[in-house]
């Protein structure tokens, strides 16, 4: 699977476990913050965005 964003020059490929962690992570976001099925579109964008940018800020250190 193939991410990335305008501000991505370059995509990147995740693993299976990367990909089953991203998973893991963000069903757990859907429960720490009550989220109704109803409203996990809109909360999987932001979690996808947030996580973006949380993983561009770790590669520039």
């Amino acid at each position: 699977m193939d991410v990335g964003t305008k501000n991505h020059k370059t995509n990147q490929r995740l693993s299976i476990f990367e990909l089953e962690a991203l998973r893991e992570a963000f069903r757990q976001s859907v429960r720490e913050n009550d989220v109704t099925e109803a409203e996990w579109a809109r909360h999987a964008e932001h979690f996808v965005k947030s996580t973006l940018q949380k993983g561009s800020r770790s590669t520039r250190a």
